[in-house]
């Protein structure tokens, strides 16, 4: 069922573009997180970014997956400037943060920033998706999403884990000092 907008496109035009950009950011997020995943220190994260990046790579997966059942490929013309920008961030800290809690700070603000950015991109597929009872196509995006949330809260902890640690430090540093 095509519901119609205003400047000639149906819903399912645009749900084909936002499932072509989703694809491109999980694309981009392949290539990313093997990098952000060597440039961490902590063991956890530096594990957490291997299995997001193997999650990852289901995400693109299912992706494919859903544009055969739509029968439909994906547009390799549209590129997500948004994903590009947060990866060049991820990329700057990498080159000019010195390698030590500082930068696996920074580390899991730019990962928990491409979650935000692909959370975003998901729930509105959802929307149009279930507006056309591709229930089907639902399941496998809310599994996605599921995914990206759970990896969002994985890196909430970590950051929440390490402030603590770095501030009992301070807090034993000071005491030293006294």
């Amino acid at each position: 069922m095509a519901t119609k907008k205003n400047d000639g496109m149906t819903l399912h035009d645009l749900l084909l573009q936002k499932l072509s950009v989703l694809y491109d950011v999980e694309k981009q997020l392949v290539k990313t997180l093997p990098k952000l995943a060597k440039a961490a220190t902590d063991k956890e994260l530096v594990d957490g970014f291997k299995v997001h990046f193997e999650e990852t790579e289901n995400h693109v997966k299912r992706l494919e997956q859903i544009f055969e059942m739509l029968d439909a490929k994906p547009k390799s013309s549209l590129k997500s400037a948004g994903i590009r920008g947060i990866v060049e961030d991820g990329a700057w800290v990498i080159k000019n943060v010195e390698p030590d809690e500082a930068l696996d700070a920074n580390l899991i603000a730019a990962a928990s920033y491409a979650e935000h950015y692909e959370m975003a991109g998901y729930k509105a597929a959802i929307a149009w998706a279930t507006e056309m009872g591709h229930e089907d196509v639902v399941e496998l995006l809310s599994e996605t999403l599921e995914e990206e949330v759970a990896a969002d809260e994985k890196l909430a902890m970590l950051a929440k884990d390490k402030i603590d640690a770095k501030v009992e430090k301070m807090d034993e540093d000071e005491e030293e000092e006294e």
